[in-house]
């Protein structure tokens, strides 16, 4: 595929950036801090992401040590769940986001899928962490939910009823034993856009989830507490405590949903629309290609390029991610500061 109409000397700002910079704002931080010492790990990440901000047009500055941890390029090994959580964030429960909105006709074959464990030591043993993550899952429209849990456990009565009455109206909740559930997960496009898993088994399930889809590279991961979210890393099968090679539709995702936690939405979508619709145009990167027929692949530095010229051959609007707030929720008073620190590998408890 020639990729020569994707130059991006132009590169216009998204909408949300421009309406800042007419109103004379600098959007800086109200709810992102992302903590500890800043600079990403290397420049290749560091280049990135300061093109991604600077075309939507939010200034990057420090934050306070209780700030939000923005760290992509730190790997979380979800066997390390199984394995009593040494090494995980000090936080009650995780939140990875597998998303694909595929090619196609609109709409056609999209992954929006969120898979939620409590953390095997201090959120398993708070009892409201089950409900905080039904409640979550709800909140960005995800009514199909699966409740994954070992065979002894999946049939306890007080679990299942709490879990019922988290999940409201107008959502269908699968109370399932792993055994059960396996038929499911082996789809390419599973029947659930939620899984809440018992940190024993998110390993297996995402290693299933993983090699059913098709999607091997690293999926963002938020971490909450009480008082929300704490840190915004990476899930990846095959980390080993290194840091991550530059991933551009992980930098991308992980942005957005580090936006939406400042109350960014629209800069949220702004980004995550600019490289949904480079990849519907068949542009990919090496680490999450695409089964569809005649794409390229571009390094990702140069895929983050692409992503700020905002200049695509897709014909259709492509889907919404549920991980994003809506059009309906758009500002329309002044953006709020954005304080923005990155975190090292050191800083994980």
């Amino acid at each position: 595929m020639d990729t020569a109409s994707h130059q991006p000397e132009a590169a216009p700002r998204p909408p949300s950036a421009r309406i800042a910079a007419g109103a004379g704002l600098r959007v800086v931080g109200k709810g992102l801090r992302l903590a500890a010492r800043l600079g990403a790990p290397d420049a290749d990440w560091e280049h990135a992401l300061a093109r991604l901000l600077g075309w939507l047009g939010i200034a990057a500055e420090p934050g306070g040590s209780a700030a939000l941890h923005f760290a992509p390029w730190a790997p979380v090994f979800p066997a390390a769940f199984r394995d009593g959580g040494a090494g995980l964030p000090d936080a009650d429960w995780a939140a990875s986001y597998l998303f694909d909105h595929g090619q196609g006709s609109a709409g056609a074959g999209v992954l929006d899928l969120v898979l939620m464990s409590a953390h095997p030591g201090s959120g398993a043993a708070r009892p409201g962490t089950l409900a905080a993550m039904i409640r979550a899952a709800r909140a960005e429209s995800r009514t199909r939910i699966a409740l994954v849990q070992p065979a002894d456990e999946a049939g306890r009565t007080a679990s299942v009823a709490r879990a019922h009455a988290s999940a409201g109206e107008g959502a269908a909740l699968d109370v399932l034993a792993i055994e059960e559930a396996l038929a499911g997960l082996s789809s390419p496009r599973p029947r659930w856009d939620a899984l809440i898993v018992s940190p024993q088994l998110r390993s297996a399930v995402f290693a299933r989830l993983a090699q059913a889809s098709g999607i091997g590279a690293p999926w963002p991961m938020v971490w909450h507490g009480c008082a929300g979210a704490v840190r915004i890393c990476a899930e990846s099968a095959a980390a080993h405590g290194a840091p991550l090679p530059l991933d551009a539709p992980l930098l991308v995702q992980a942005l957005a949903l580090a936006l939406r936690q400042a109350g960014l939405g629209t800069a949220a979508r702004d980004l995550h629309e600019s490289a949904a619709q480079l990849r519907e145009s068949g542009v990919v990167t090496p680490a999450r290609g695409s089964r569809a027929p005649y794409v390229t692949s571009i390094a990702d530095a140069r895929f983050v390029e692409l992503v700020c010229a905002g200049t695509t051959t897709a014909r259709r609007a492509p889907p919404r991610w549920r991980a994003l707030p809506g059009a309906a929720a758009r500002r329309t008073g002044a953006a709020p500061r954005l304080a923005l620190v990155h975190s090292d590998l050191s800083a994980n408890r």
